[in-house]
């Protein structure tokens, strides 16, 4: 790192991300300046992409785009590794020009906001909550790479559901959407006096992805879990119940989503 912990970034990926309904290759090439502290991440960079969608049903797509970014972090908590009082918040925005199949080129913005807040209740009970919104403005005519397009379920969207199992139905499969919508409620407490990093949970999730915030349609999952304060973060195994599909599944993650 320079000055005050700021860094160049030269990054490139190749991904290939296949879900029920679709596989999504796509490769991104990012330039960039990044700044890394115990309270504050900051990113801004130039980012250059190609995805290309094959459907279930043997449709093929590609979209390609140039953007330029920001994305920053904001943490006001008692611990970075095991938190359980203050908030952080993650916020995007991204102007850029994309062009694909079947799609006219221009110019589209991104933004997304994600706030987690945590507050001890009482002595041994923990509370956390999490909200998360994202948007993709662009007209009806254009596409945007999958990666600028949100879906939801999974681990640490909405639990109950498969990992982007949620979005908007086109020709009867699962899609990515331009608006995203997610929110959480958990509360624990350690297991047993003996073993005060043992915590069992109990949460509430619920939200969803779509073209649009007024098609959009929150789903819910609730269910209960277990979490290992480890030294290097929490370990979370939670059992959780889909109301729409009316369907359990078991999620394992480690760390936190900041």
């Amino acid at each position: 790192p320079g000055d005050n912990l700021y860094r160049n970034l030269v990054g490139g990926t190749i991904e290939n991300l296949k879900s029920d309904t679709d596989t999504v290759l796509s490769q991104r090439l990012r330039l960039g300046r990044t700044q890394d502290t115990q309270r504050i991440e900051r990113l801004y960079y130039v980012e250059g992409e190609r995805s290309r969608t094959f459907t279930v049903a043997g449709d093929r797509s590609n979209a390609y785009a140039l953007s330029l970014n920001y994305h920053g972090v904001w943490r006001d908590l008692d611990s970075v590794v095991l938190p359980t009082q203050g908030f952080s918040f993650a916020g995007q925005v991204g102007v850029g020009r994309s062009s694909g199949t079947a799609a006219s080129p221009g110019i589209y913005t991104r933004v997304y906001a994600r706030l987690t807040g945590y507050l001890p209740l009482g002595r041994v009970w923990y509370g956390q909550a999490r909200v998360e919104l994202g948007h993709v403005y662009l007209r009806d005519t254009m596409v945007v790479p999958e990666s600028q397009k949100w879906r939801a379920g999974g681990d640490d969207s909405v639990r109950g559901y498969g990992y982007r199992s949620l979005g908007p139905l086109v020709n009867g499969l699962v899609s990515s959407g331009t608006s995203l919508m997610t929110a959480s409620v958990e509360v624990a407490r350690p297991f047993l006096k003996s073993m005060p990093t043992l915590w069992l949970a109990g949460f509430i999730d619920a939200g969803s992805a779509a073209n649009s915030f007024a098609n959009l349609h929150p789903v819910l999952g609730t269910g209960i879990g277990l979490r290992w304060r480890s030294p290097v973060g929490p370990l979370r195994l939670d059992w959780a119940w889909g109301a729409e599909t009316r369907k359990s599944r078991l999620h394992f993650s480690v760390g936190i989503a900041f």
